[in-house]
């Protein structure tokens, strides 16, 4: 008996709405301990991510007539504007709430609301009684337009990201994971691919080429949630720096990390330089702020009270560095604290320090040893 390829459609399309289903409740409803206690912190944009999969229902018309030119068409709109938007949605709710940058929302609601009210449209089409409007060359013709507008709100957030990314400095954070840069990295490659992968799907014009493409995209759904699962983040955002909110709540996305400040710190006196620098001292030494795992530059900086760029440029001019500054203090204090319990296991050390893992503490021993 020969089967139509029509089955592979429908297929396709019942294997792609099924495991974005499994996928969004999973999301929603799975999250390991205990950082299910700070789901805000530990598992970012998790509302919009899920909504983004529950979206998939919008495909049942085509699950259940693959044949039906309108079906067809809001298939097609799905998979070109409509997912381009849940990608930006998924970077800016992710990466955005890590960065503490309010202002994500605005792209999104700007570029949402035409793809919201065609949307809308695109589903009446499909369920109207006796409409063939969704396979006209103007139903397309709007399609590739509102598809090139998403693509470029999509790359913007893909840049921006990167950027970002490329302004994670390693010697701004003292524990690496308050940025997940690795989980970053991957889940631009896979927007890009999955870029790649709607428009081939939208100018083919092919049942089956988007079957296929249908298919890659449930994978990747999988992928994704799976290295989502456990947050590859430590710091809790309900924990300020000691000196409040500061301006790490209200940062614009490039206030990440400056570039080496050399001309701001000509602008400073000796004896204004001398102030800052103890002020530092008397916050991470004194205050002993080195013992905070999380403790970051612009930690100290709102401690101080003084720009974060002159508190690089010193630490890095006068102290060698943040990090290292920063872990030659830690390891003093294991070694004091050893001392004075000498029955305590170096691991209570350790952590005492705020090292958080013996690998941290190995490998700042490493370093330091390797810089004397």
């Amino acid at each position: 008996m020969a089967y139509s390829p029509t089955y592979f459609y429908g297929l396709s399309a019942a294997v792609y709405v099924t495991t974005c289903l499994v996928v969004a409740t999973v999301r929603w409803f799975h999250m390991c301990r205990p950082y299910d206690r700070k789901a805000h912190y530990y598992y970012p944009g998790r509302p919009f991510l899920t909504g983004v999969w529950l979206s998939a229902l919008t495909l049942l018309p085509y699950v259940l007539d693959p044949e039906s030119a309108d079906a067809w068409f809001l298939a097609r709109f799905f998979f070109l504007p409509v997912t381009l938007y849940h990608f930006t949605l998924i970077l800016f709710s992710y990466f955005g709430s890590v960065m503490q940058w309010k202002m994500w929302r605005w792209p999104e609601i700007i570029a949402g609301v035409p793809v919201a009210l065609l949307l809308l449209a695109a589903v009446a089409l499909a369920v109207w009684p006796g409409t063939q409007v969704g396979g006209t060359r103007m139903a397309s013709y709007i399609l590739y337009i509102v598809g090139l507008v998403i693509t470029a709100v999509c790359i913007s957030a893909v840049a921006l990201v990167y950027v970002w990314a490329r302004r994670f400095d390693p010697d701004e954070y003292t524990n690496p994971s308050d940025f997940p840069v690795v989980r970053a990295r991957k889940w631009l490659a896979m927007i890009i691919l999955n870029l790649a992968l709607c428009w081939a799907g939208a100018l083919f014009d092919s049942r089956a080429v988007l079957a296929v493409i249908m298919l890659v995209i449930a994978a990747f759904c999988v992928v994704t949630v799976v290295t989502s699962l456990h947050p590859n983040r430590n710091r809790s955002l309900e924990e300020p720096g000691p000196g409040g909110d500061g301006a790490s709540e209200n940062a614009s996305p490039e206030s990440g990390t400056d570039s080496a400040p050399k001309g701001y710190m000509r602008s400073l006196s000796k004896s204004r330089q001398a102030e800052i620098m103890a002020a530092i001292v008397t916050v991470v030494e004194e205050q002993q702020a080195f013992l905070d795992p999380h403790l970051t530059l612009q930690d100290v900086a709102d401690r101080c009270g003084y720009s974060r760029t002159y508190i690089a440029g010193l630490v890095k001019g006068e102290l060698g560095g943040f990090v290292s500054y920063v872990n030659r203090l830690r390891l003093v204090y294991v070694d004091d604290y050893l001392k004075q319990h000498p029955d305590a296991p170096l691991r209570e050390a350790i952590e005492a320090a705020g090292f958080g893992s013996r690998s941290r503490y190995y490998d700042a021993k490493t370093r330091i040893q390797a810089l004397d």
